[in-house]
């Protein structure tokens, strides 16, 4: 058809599936906005509120020039990066094409400035989920509060002293003069009463902090003394005057763990100096066997072991001789169901009934006693009262709850439960938040001098206590420096001022790695000693920690897993920090019984993130007596997030500080964190063993806790910024998490499995029926169509 001349001018309406031209050079930044703009325009042409563009084919001048794609409006919602020159991070220049710059801080709700670009904006207080519940103002906290009166103080009412309830003269003057203590506890008074009456079994439960160690070492001492006092007066023949180290075994106590039992054989060999001629000895695991069957052979009175060590003894050293043992003490028994003794103590208990013979010694009773303390009456505990007890009587505290319920259920008030005079809070905090708020927190907390002289921060595992050591020891950088509260101490550990004012070890000694000063968390009028302790140190270690952070007598903090939760008796202890809520809520009541002991005052801070764990609360509400369930929601409180990150990253020199000031100092701290972690391999790896350790420990809770700790309601993401990492590693495999990749990873490796099972068949017959079933398998179940009529 022959052309006409005419030209027709049709407004063709565009699709937003037009093509879009591809983009090349520049960043993937750049490439990502001017892709994005494209299709905005073209989205505006097919609503027709686009400007005309030149060869649309609509009616327009050709003087219009083509819209040119606007990166700026698409900013760049990561930070621009650093690079690395010589071991230092350089910030790059600043750029003015791909909208970053202060762009990226306009998408994170900050009005545009036009000053020099910010070259990282930290995410650090966005996207964070809010809390639950608004924060709760405790009660009486207008009107005047009265003092709450200590559950677990010694009786002062001077009817009861350690005279009355039995014990000799030469006992009550040395419990007085050298160890300090004029009055019994409750559960002292109970105990100590029935002991020396009876020899029947008792079953000791008292709460934490009450003295539960002296309530069966004073009946056992003073027996022994009655003991050695009847033989001098008797002198039979045959028989020694006195007792002495060659006279017999004849007490055992039980603890669970190395420390525990070395704070035991402590407190034991201060007793024991009213009596020197009693001789006491420790048998551990950690330790070397051989020093230990040396001071067997030598012989001692009173035995104090963990139960995996002793039956090693035992079965393997002929020295150690229990025919004469008539006082066997099992110290926290429900620990020791739970590290599973169970088939230890039961080995015990029948090596001592098959070797007990009758002794002409006078005073020694005809029967074995057996003590077993727990502060809890849970089936573990009454399986293992089964295991060891005859006939038992229970012991209380006149403070103490009441008995069982009539269907066998544990009361509330016969539980394991606080010390009424303990103070506990709160923190709901936000994953991303998690590590400057300890650091906010503890900053607070050792600013003035006097204020706190010991705190411990409770962590679940220990890689996570070796991350935060470092992290907390490291050597102080100028932004660090600027954030703290006051002069910072930035001489590092080994300087001469340090060494004047921490007394750190020797280099010889073997807790040299172990104890350090922190220039991040101290001033110089108020230096600070850190800690650590976990299970995977050497027992040396173990036990030197334990020795120094006790006797301290300048400001400590100790980094601690649950190794430190039980038994422990470290004075001075003001302030227990759960940076990781605890397994359960009796390892929680044991963690907050380390302070508050013997009536003194004590606090606890426990780390919860919003959601479901702030349903916690209702156990740290319950932890108290019936008796004050009135004043329960004085003793738990909870403290705001914001306030105390800004009391910890402000100055202390009277000028207030605005909101952007304490946060930017945050900020900085975080960044100084992550780029700490990203200088060197080893930090990183450190770091990256810490979270996969965090998480899988998070997965442990038991099963009546898991509705408030469930591990799929964790954004790993924001968890990885509390340790210092920007992106989540991999690597956790924890059962219950989400992950696609991993099944998908594994469902392939099934099928290549198939896949190489039928290449390696050399029987081609077997191969091709095999082919044939598994075809007509797949034919059966897809259904019938088409292709599938019989």
């Amino acid at each position: 058809m022959a052309d006409d001349g005419m030209l027709l001018n049709f407004a063709v309406e565009e699709s937003i599936n037009t093509k879009i031209p591809k983009f090349k050079g520049g960043s993937w930044r750049d490439r990502a906005g001017a892709k994005k703009s494209a299709r905005s325009l073209a989205q505006q042409r097919l609503d027709g509120t686009a400007p005309p563009q030149r060869g649309s084919g609509t009616l327009t001048g050709s003087n219009v020039e083509p819209q040119k794609v606007r990166h700026d409006e698409f900013s760049n919602p990561r930070p621009a990066k650093k690079r690395k020159e010589n071991g230092e991070f350089v910030p790059r220049p600043a750029q003015t094409t791909n909208g970053g710059g202060s762009n990226a801080m306009h998408l994170k709700g900050i009005p545009r400035t036009t000053g020099p670009p910010k070259e990282i904006v930290s995410s650090l207080f966005t996207y964070n989920p809010p809390s639950a519940n608004a924060i709760e103002k405790a009660a009486g906290e207008e009107a005047d509060e009265k003092p709450t009166k200590p559950s677990n103080a010694p009786l002062v009412d001077g009817i009861d002293t350690f005279t009355s309830l039995g014990l000799s003269a030469s006992v009550a003057a040395h419990l007085l003069t050298k160890m300090n203590l004029k009055d019994p506890t409750a559960i002292q008074k109970a105990a100590v009463s029935q002991l020396l009456k009876e020899d029947s079994d008792a079953f000791i439960q008292s709460e934490t902090g009450s003295g539960k160690t002296l309530a069966y070492l004073l009946p056992l001492v003073q027996r022994i003394m009655t003991m050695a006092e009847r033989q001098k007066h008797e002198s039979h023949p045959g028989t020694d005057p006195a007792i002495h180290r060659d006279s017999g075994l004849f007490a055992i106590v039980l603890a669970p763990t190395r420390e525990l039992c070395k704070q035991i054989s402590v407190v034991l060999e201060r007793l024991l100096g009213c009596a020197n001629y009693v001789v006491s000895s420790t048998v551990t695991g950690g330790e070397k066997k051989k020093s230990e069957k040396a001071r067997l052979r030598k012989g001692i009175n009173i035995l104090v072991a963990t139960p995996g060590r002793l039956v090693d003894h035992l079965e393997n050293t002929e020295a150690l001789d229990v025919s004469k043992v008539r006082w066997l003490v099992l110290d926290e028994g429900d620990r020791l169901m739970e590290l599973g003794f169970e088939e230890d103590i039961t080995k015990i208990v029948k090596t001592l009934d098959r070797k007990k013979r009758q002794s002409d010694r006078p005073g020694l009773p005809d029967r074995r006693t057996t003590v077993l303390c727990s502060a809890t009456l849970k089936m573990s505990v009454q399986k293992l009262g089964e295991i060891s007890l005859k006939d038992a009587v229970l012991v209380r505290g006149e403070s103490d709850g009441q008995e069982s319920d009539a269907d066998g259920e544990t009361t509330a008030s016969s539980a394991f439960l606080a010390p009424a005079q303990l103070k506990q809070s709160y923190l709901v905090v936000a994953a991303k938040l998690r590590l400057v708020t300890l650091t906010a927190l503890l900053r607070r907390t050792f600013a003035r001098k006097g204020s706190v002289m010991k705190a411990i921060v409770f962590v679940s595992c220990a890689d996570s206590v070796e991350f935060h050591y470092k992290v907390f020891t490291r050597p102080a950088t100028a932004s660090t420096d600027d954030n703290h509260t006051g002069n910072n101490v930035i001489e590092d550990a080994t300087s001469p001022v340090n060494k004047e004012k921490t007394n750190p070890p020797p280099p010889s000694d073997p807790t040299t790695d172990a104890i350090s000063s922190t220039p991040l968390l101290s001033s110089a009028n108020n230096p600070l000693t850190v800690y650590k302790l976990h299970g995977s140190l050497p027992q040396a270690t173990r036990t030197s920690i334990v020795k120094a952070f006790g006797s301290a007598n300048t400001p400590s903090l100790l980094l601690a897993t649950d190794v430190a939760s039980r038994g422990l008796d470290l004075p001075n202890l003001d302030l227990v920090i759960e940076y990781d809520p605890a397994f359960s809520s009796d390892d929680h009541l044991h963690r907050i019984g380390r302070t508050a002991r013997l009536g003194r005052d004590g606090r606890a801070v426990i780390f919860l993130q919003p959601g479901k764990e702030e349903g916690y609360v209702s156990v740290l509400k319950d932890s108290y007596k019936k008796s004050i369930d009135a004043d329960a929601s004085r003793n738990v409180t909870q403290s705001d997030t914001t306030d105390v990150l800004r009391k910890g990253f402000s100055q202390t020199t009277g000028v207030v500080s605005t909101t952007t000031d304490w946060e930017a100092k945050a900020t900085d701290f975080q960044l100084d964190v992550e780029r700490w972690v990203l200088a060197e391999t080893a930090n990183k790896e450190l770091a990256k063993r810490a979270f996969q350790s965090h998480i899988r420990a998070y997965a442990t809770h038991i099963a009546a806790e898991r509705k408030w700790f469930d591990i799929k309601d964790l954004h790993l993401g924001h968890l990885a910024k509390a340790y210092g990492l920007r992106d989540p590693p991999g690597g956790v495999n924890v059962q219950g998490m989400r992950n696609t990749k991993a099944k998908a990873k594994a469902n392939e490796g099934r099928k290549r499995k198939v896949d190489a099972e039928d290449t390696g068949d050399t029987d081609e017959a077997a191969k091709k029926m095999r082919y044939m079933v598994r075809n007509k398998k797949m034919m059966m179940g897809a259904g019938a169509d088409e292709f599938n009529i019989a």
